[in-house]
C-alpha cells in the first residue's frame, strides 16, 4: 500500500489550525485508505523558547527528508527551527524532486505585524527562491488549498474535487464553503449574484399569489413567468460563475511549486482577494510583455514557458469576467488557447506542461464552442503525449482514448472510430483497474450504445449485461451501509434502469426507476424541477410499452409540475406538453393531441423562436396529426 508521508511545520500560535489540519488528514487517510494509500502525518511544533535538544532536531530533519510534502505555516513569526526544516526541505525538492515544499501564510488580522523575522525569511522566499507562498485567512481556507496540492502530489484527476451548490468536495467529504473562501467572498459578482438568488424566492411566490387570485390576468402570469426565467437562468449562470472560479483557484494551485514573476505573483493576489478587475489588468500586462518575451525565444525560453503558464490562468478568468458577453468570453479563452497551444509548439514546452494545456483546450473545445474537428486534433495530440509520458497501460491513457471516443460519438462523425478508440480505453482499464471499476461499467455503457447505432444489437445486449453486472454489484455494498436517502443510491438506481431499459427488460426498468425517484423525491424535495424530468421518463416508459393510462397521468404530473417551477414560457414545459400530445396521439384522441401539440408551439415560438429544430418538429407532429384526422 502507498503512503504519502506529510511533514507540518509551524509555531504554537497556529496551535489551532495545526489541530483542524490535522483532522482533515486523518480525514483523508480514511478515505484513501479504500483506493490503497494511506496518509501518515508528522507534526513539530516549533517551541523556540522552551527547545534546545539539537540532536533530536537532527532526527526531525530526517523525518523532513523522508517525507513527501513538506508544509510550513506561518503567521506573525518565523521560528529558527521551523525555518531550518524549511531549508532541508527545500534542497531536498531541488535535488531529488521531493518533498514538495508549500508555505501558507495566515492573513494579520488588524493591529497584528509580522515579525523582522518573518519579514526577511518571506523577501529571501520570493528574491532567490521565487516561491509563492499560499495565503490563508480561515480553516476551510487551509483545507481547501491542501487538498488541491495533495491531488497534484498523489497524481489522480483533479475530477475527484468538485464543487456543487456552493460546497467544496473531495470524494464527497465537505472540504470548504465557497462563500467563506475569499476569492468568492471578496468577488463583487459573486456576491451581487448570491444575494439577488435570495431576494428572488420570495418575489416569486408573492408574483405566484398575485396569479392565483387573478388567474386571467395576462400582464401577472407574464411578470411571474419572467421572474421564473429569471430565477432559474441566474441558477445556472450562478453554478457556471462557482465552478469557474473554483477552476481558477485549480489552475493557482498547481503553479504553488513554480517560480513566479512579481507581476504573476500580484496578480494571484488580486483573484484571491476576489479582485478580478486588477488581476485580469495584471494578466493582459504579461500577455503584452509577452509578445516581446516570444520575440527573445531563444534566449528566453524559460520566460515563455512562464507566460505560457499566465495564458492559461489568464483563460480561466477571463471565463468569470462576467463583463463580456458569453460569445464574448468564448472567442477571447478560444485565442488565448490557440496562442498559448502555438508558442508552446514554437518554444518545445516540456511534454509534462503540455499535457495539461491540450487537457484544458480539448474540454474548453468541447463543453464551450462544441467544435468537434478541433477538439479531436486536440485530443489526438494528447492522447500521443500521454503514450509517450505513462505508457499505453495507464489510467490517464485510456482517459484520453474514451474522450476521443466520446467526440466521434456525440458528433456522429463516426461511430466505427469511437467504438475502436472505446475498445482501446476498455482494454486498459480492464487490465490495470479491473472490471469492478466505475470507469470500466461507464465504457461497458458507452460501447453498447456504439453497438447499437451500428445495428449489431447482439453485441451491444451483451456490454449493457456487463454495465449491469457492475451496477447490481455495487447496489449491494451500500445494504445497511447507508441510508435510503442517498443520491449516490439514486444514480445507481437509475443506472441499473437505464440498463435493463437497453436490455428490453420493462418490468425491471420501471422499478428501479421507481426507486430512484423515490429517494430524489426525499432529498430534492418534491417541486424539484429535475423531479418533473424523471417524472416524464415513466411516462415515456410506460407510452413506448403500451400503458397509455399511466403515461397521461405521469405526464400530467410532470407538466403540472414544471408549470409551477419553471412557468408557462418555458422549453421544458413546452416538451411536456409534446410528451401529453404524444400520449393522446396513441389513444388516438386527436383532438386532445392536437391541443397538446398547439400549445407547445406557442410556447416554443415564443421561447425558442421560430426557426429553432424543436419548433419545426413540433409543427411537424400537428401536420401528422392533422392527415391522421383526414383520413
Amino acid at each position: 500500500m502507498k503512503t504519502i508521508k506529510i511533514f507540518l511545520a509551524s509555531s504554537e500560535e497556529l496551535d489551532y489550525d495545526r489541530m483542524a489540519f490535522g483532522n482533515l488528514v486523518r480525514r483523508l487517510d480514511d478515505m484513501y485508505e479504500k483506493r490503497g494509500i494511506r496518509i501518515k502525518l508528522f507534526e513539530w511544533e516549533d517551541y523556540d523558547s522552551a527547545y534546545n535538544d539539537k540532536r533530536k532536531q537532527d532526527e526531525y530533519n530526517d523525518y523532513v527528508r523522508q517525507s513527501d510534502i513538506f508544509l510550513a505555516l506561518f503567521h506573525k513569526k518565523a521560528g529558527q527551527f521551523t525555518v531550518e526544516e524549511f531549508d532541508i526541505a527545500s534542497r531536498e525538492f531541488k535535488d531529488h524532486a521531493s518533498p514538495k515544499v508549500y508555505t501558507y501564510c495566515k492573513d494579520l488580522k488588524p493591529g497584528e505585524e509580522e515579525t523582522p523575522e518573518l519579514k526577511e525569511f518571506k523577501k529571501r522566499l520570493f528574491d532567490e527562491m521565487g516561491h509563492y507562498w499560499c495565503r490563508y485567512d480561515n480553516r476551510e481556507s487551509l483545507q481547501f488549498q491542501f487538498v488541491m496540492q495533495l491531488q497534484l502530489v498523489e497524481n489522480s484527476q483533479m475530477d475527484d474535487v468538485k464543487v456543487k451548490n456552493g460546497i467544496i468536495t473531495i470524494n464527497g467529504l465537505p472540504v470548504a464553503k465557497m462563500e467563506n473562501l475569499k476569492f468568492a467572498a471578496g468577488n463583487d459578482a459573486y456576491q451581487k449574484m448570491s444575494a439577488e438568488l435570495a431576494s428572488l424566492p420570495e418575489k416569486i411566490e408573492k408574483a405566484r399569489q398575485r396569479v392565483d387570485k387573478f388567474p386571467d390576468d395576462e400582464d401577472l402570469i407574464d411578470d411571474l413567468q419572467q421572474k421564473l426565467n429569471h430565477y432559474n437562468k441566474l441558477k445556472d449562470e450562478f453554478s457556471q460563475l462557482q465552478k469557474a472560479l473554483f477552476e481558477t483557484a485549480q489552475r493557482i494551485a498547481a503553479m504553488q511549486l513554480e517560480q513566479v514573476s512579481s507581476m504573476l505573483r500580484r496578480a494571484i493576489e488580486a483573484f484571491e482577494e476576489g479582485n478580478l478587475e486588477r488581476a485580469n489588468t495584471l494578466l493582459d500586462e504579461i500577455a503584452h510583455e509577452a509578445e516581446h518575451h516570444m520575440a527573445q525565444l531563444e534566449s528566453d525560453r524559460n520566460i515563455v514557458h512562464k507566460d505560457i503558464e499566465a495564458f492559461l490562468l489568464q483563460a480561466k478568468t477571463v471565463i468569470i469576467d462576467l463583463n463580456f458577453s458569453n460569445s464574448e468570453r468564448n472567442n477571447k479563452v478560444a485565442a488565448i488557447y490557440a496562442k498559448a497551444d502555438d508558442w508552446a509548439h514554437r518554444s518545445a514546452l516540456p511534454e509534462e506542461k503540455y499535457e495539461v494545456l491540450l487537457s484544458e483546450y480539448g474540454e474548453f473545445l468541447c463543453y464551450h464552442t462544441f467544435e468537434y474537428d478541433k477538439a479531436l486534433f486536440v485530443m489526438h495530440r494528447l492522447a500521443s503525449i500521454r503514450e509517450r509520458l505513462y505508457g499505453l497501460n495507464h489510467p490517464k491513457t485510456a482517459t484520453s482514448y474514451h474522450r476521443i471516443g466520446d467526440i466521434y460519438f456525440d458528433s456522429e462523425i463516426d461511430f466505427n472510430k469511437a467504438l475502436d478508440f472505446y475498445s482501446k480505453a476498455l482494454n486498459i482499464r480492464e487490465r490495470v483497474l479491473g472490471a469492478e471499476h466505475p470507469d470500466t461499467a461507464t465504457l461497458y455503457g458507452s460501447i453498447g450504445l456504439t453497438y447499437d447505432r451500428l445495428d449489431n444489437h447482439n453485441m451491444a445486449e451483451e456490454y449493457y449485461t456487463k454495465e449491469l453486472k457492475y451496477y447490481l454489484e455495487e447496489l449491494s455494498k451500500y445494504k445497511n451501509t447507508r441510508g435510503k436517502e442517498n443520491l449516490e443510491i439514486a444514480q445507481i438506481y437509475g443506472n441499473i434502469g437505464d440498463a435493463y431499459r437497453l436490455l428490453g427488460n420493462y418490468e425491471m426498468e420501471l422499478e428501479y426507476y421507481f426507486k430512484r425517484l423515490a429517494i430524489l423525491e426525499i432529498v430534492l424535495g418534491q417541486e424539484h424541477p429535475s423531479i418533473a424530468g424523471y417524472y416524464n421518463n415513466i411516462g415515456s416508459v410506460y407510452r413506448i410499452h403500451g400503458d397509455f393510462n399511466n403515461a397521461l397521468k405521469f405526464c400530467l404530473k410532470s407538466l403540472n409540475l414544471r408549470k409551477k417551477v419553471l412557468g408557462l414560457y418555458h422549453p421544458h414545459t413546452a416538451r411536456a406538453y409534446v410528451s401529453i400530445g404524444y400520449t393522446y396521439d396513441c389513444l388516438s384522441d386527436y383532438d386532445k393531441a392536437l391541443e397538446c401539440f398547439f400549445k407547445a408551439l406557442t410556447i416554443s415560438k415564443k421561447v425558442l423562436g421560430p426557426e429553432n429544430p424543436y419548433t419545426k418538429l413540433t409543427q411537424e407532429n400537428i401536420d401528422a396529426i392533422k392527415l391522421k384526422m383526414e383520413q
